[in-house]
């Protein structure tokens, strides 16, 4: 049996996860789920009886889990740089990433924008889920690096601040 901290949600958990005969089972506080595989990256996942399908992704050391079309975000608490944020590669503050690779749906600011911390920045649809990424500090947007529509990766960053020191 493991013992896990984690972050979902910009909420610190803890949790329990230990195998079982087909796959293994997560118990945190009072609910017990059981995740057994189905294929690569899916899962089904039993909660008091009821079973729904989970599809897991893992990008930047966060664990982005699709639970019939809800869209939860897990990180290490000792990684996450920002509760609640979203995207964003460690140290890098002035850049803002996709959480993982998806689509540009909307740009919330454009060049010149004054932008505080966790101020909404875009919005990227991944796994057919709408994901809003946040801005890490304050600053000014200085580049908007692509435009809606586009397709984006994780490894470049879609806007870039100047930060305020």
């Amino acid at each position: 049996m493991n013992n896990l901290d984690f972050v979902l949600d910009g909420e610190m958990y803890n949790a329990t996860l230990e195998k079982s005969q087909s796959g293994f089972v997560v118990k945190s506080g009072e609910k017990e789920f059981s995740f057994e595989p189905v294929a690569e990256n899916l899962y089904s996942v039993w909660l008091n009886g009821i079973k729904c399908l989970a599809a897991v992704v893992s990008s930047q050391g966060k664990y982005f889990i699709d639970i019939d079309s809800m869209l939860f975000e897990i990180s290490d608490p000792q990684t996450d740089s920002v509760a609640g944020g979203s995207g964003g590669q460690m140290g890098e503050k002035d850049k803002v990433f996709a959480p993982m690779p998806g689509k540009i749906v909307k740009l919330l600011v454009a060049v010149g924008d004054i932008v505080k911390e966790k101020h909404p920045m875009v919005v990227v649809e991944a796994m057919k889920m709408e994901n809003q990424v946040n801005s890490l500090a304050k600053g000014k947007v200085i580049a908007i690096n692509f435009a809606e529509g586009d397709q984006v990766d994780t490894e470049t960053p879609i806007i870039e601040l100047e930060l305020d020191e």
